[in-house]
């Protein structure tokens, strides 16, 4: 009986033994037609001020905007102030697909001026193949509630883009 328990021990460290310099390797199925889904191209392909992505600017300079899109549409241009303020300052503005253009005010002589607080402004161009709602306007403080407020905006539409860029004022 003795025995009959020692060889079953011996037994079994054995296979033990040769279990352990064993390498077990689990490999995923890989389902060789499956293809990704394609990232849909920036309908904004160019947007920032005038003096280039991150400019200083004096409050009281004029500011412009650079704007290419690869569609025909509007864009809504929106800020997000040093101090949390978010407002809409040009909503619908015209583009045309492929032409760099340069929004510089709501009109030839309503040109756009940095305004106070001093320190980093946040601008958002949100792009729509057709006009947004005139009577849409942000209530909102501060960065997160101001993008959720521009989705709710954009989410009626089947295609939009939005593209931010950002400038310093100083006094």
């Amino acid at each position: 009986m003795r025995f009959n328990l020692a060889l079953r021990l011996a037994g079994t460290m054995l296979v033990m033994g040769a279990l352990a310099a064993c390498t077990v390797t689990f490999e995923p199925v890989v389902d060789v037609r499956a293809v990704e889904a394609p990232v849909p191209a920036a309908l904004i392909e160019v947007f920032h001020p005038d003096r280039g992505p991150g400019a200083t600017y004096r409050i009281g300079d004029p500011i412009a905007f650079r704007l290419r899109t690869n569609l025909d549409g509007y864009v809504t241009l929106s800020a997000l102030d040093p101090d949390g303020s978010v407002y809409v300052f040009a909503r619908n503005v015209r583009v045309r697909a492929g032409r760099t253009q340069v929004v510089s005010g709501l009109g030839p002589r309503l040109q756009f001026v940095v305004d106070p607080p001093a320190g980093r402004h946040f601008v958002r161009a949100s792009f729509t193949p057709d006009r947004t709602a005139e009577r849409v306007t942000y209530r909102v403080i501060g960065y997160d509630s101001w993008l959720r407020q521009i989705s709710l905006e954009l989410r009626s539409f089947d295609e939009f883009d939005q593209r931010e860029t950002t400038f310093t004022a100083r006094r």
